[in-house]
């Protein structure tokens, strides 16, 4: 027991306000993954990988997936790595919980588990390989070998919430291969939601383990229409703060407007932690909700520098900080700022041009922020596309985003002149 995090569990976090999805918000997402739980599509494929941009909702999707199953006696066990938490960020625990949850839920694999245990005390300090070998998959092979669920349902689902969040990124790559090979030696029905960032290191594992046809992905984008569902909870929580705020007497019945929250909708680009932190400043009491959407919306600045989206701020500073070269970083981005307005064709070999960069310095720079922005191909070049608005508004205040501030001014100027030279150029 010492071993298990009890924090990493669906329903135990321990957070004031953990992830969770509002009502009558991603049904489709949420019915597609049961779907695959349950052998409705995809019945070969022993894992979903379920990602997504930074803050896009994957562990409240997660969370309630599970929450669903768990009612139906489909979840086995469930981990949810968290990154500031020193019992959720590393592999260390994962398979303590798996094991006291199989115990717990098929309560046959107790005797062949506490043999284990018996047999080898350390055995929760050997490689995941063989903690998960006489933990999980022997005992579960032995009883299935002894027609154990015959008459018993098996519990086929595993969540691995965040895997992005585990400090070691080995780890995370061996774990994928780890489940890939395992299921296929062991031959058991089981099936694993993981769920995580599309790093570039999870996304070339998935690569490798995609060569068998047993894992399914499922990426949150626009193709789920997630502005509706930002809008419908924003729309709920104004009503909540209307009728029961402390300074409900002080807001105006039109408030807000249908143009402020349509506003919200679009800086929060579909992520959900936008939206989530934004009705939590707002509904903060040391304020009139009014004036607190003021400075959401940025029509008055904040009091005593107590800034809406300091979490915000902080993941997207963790995310920046994995670029290698910070100062080329800054460049790039403003550059690609500057042509939004200045050459709205503008691609990445524009970018590379302007800056005097090598081809494909770009891509290399801008590859550990995948969760913040990717470059698509339009037209044979390659263009910058951010997930989240509110991203540019980070970038352009240096309050918030520090080392990593995009002087716009500073920008234009720079391709201004790289536009004036070709004119020059030209003329001579």
């Amino acid at each position: 027991m010492q071993a298990v995090s009890p924090n990493a569990f669906y329903n135990s976090d321990d957070r004031p306000d953990p992830p969770k999805c509002h009502e009558n918000t991603r049904i489709a997402v949420i019915n597609k993954v049961i779907d695959w739980a349950t052998g409705k599509i995809d019945q070969k494929a022993f894992m979903l990988w379920l990602y997504g941009p930074a803050g896009a909702g994957k562990t409240a999707i997660a969370r309630k997936v599970a929450e669903l199953l768990a009612e139906r006696g489909l979840l086995l066990a469930s981990f949810l790595f968290f990154r500031p938490d020193s019992k959720r960020n590393t592999m260390t625990p994962l398979v303590a919980n798996i094991a006291y949850r199989l115990t717990c839920v098929v309560p046959g694999t107790r005797e062949a588990i506490s043999q284990a245990i018996e047999a080898d005390p350390l055995i929760l300090s050997f490689s995941v390989e063989e903690q998960l070998k006489k933990l999980f998959f022997e005992p579960l092979r032995l009883l299935v070998d002894q027609g154990y669920f015959l008459h018993t349902q098996f519990p086929p689902l595993i969540l691995i919430d965040g895997l992005d969040e585990c400090l070691n990124k080995d780890a995370q790559t061996n774990l994928i291969q780890l489940l890939s090979s395992s299921v296929a030696q062991y031959q058991l029905p089981l099936k694993f939601l993981l769920a995580s960032r599309p790093e570039p290191h999870i996304k070339s594992a998935i690569e490798v383990a995609s060569e068998r046809p047993m894992l399914s992905r499922l990426q949150l984008n626009d193709d789920w229409r997630p502005d509706d569902d930002v809008r419908r909870f924003l729309t709920d929580k104004f009503d909540e703060i209307k009728k029961c705020h402390y300074f409900r007497s002080q807001i105006p019945p039109s408030w807000p407007s249908q143009d402020q929250i349509e506003t919200l909708v679009c800086k929060a680009s579909g992520q959900f932690i936008y939206a989530s932190l934004a009705v939590r400043f707002i509904n903060s009491t040391c304020d009139l909700p009014t004036r607190q959407l003021d400075i959401v919306l940025e029509l008055r600045p904040p009091i005593n520098h107590n800034l809406p989206f300091a979490e915000l701020d902080a993941l997207y500073h963790f995310i920046l900080s994995c670029a290698t070269n910070v100062r080329l970083l800054s460049r790039i981005l403003g550059v690609h700022l500057a042509f939004t307005t200045l050459l709205p064709a503008g691609g990445i070999s524009l970018i590379e041009a302007v800056l005097r960069l090598e081809e494909g310095d770009v891509r290399i720079c801008l590859g550990p922020l995948i969760s913040l922005l990717e470059i698509q191909q339009r037209g044979g070049e390659g263009h910058i596309n951010f997930h989240h608005s509110s991203l540019i508004d980070f970038l352009g205040a240096q309050e918030r985003s520090k080392g990593y501030y995009v002087n716009a001014r500073t920008s234009r100027t720079l391709v201004a002149q790289w536009i004036l030279q070709g004119f020059t150029s030209n003329s001579m």
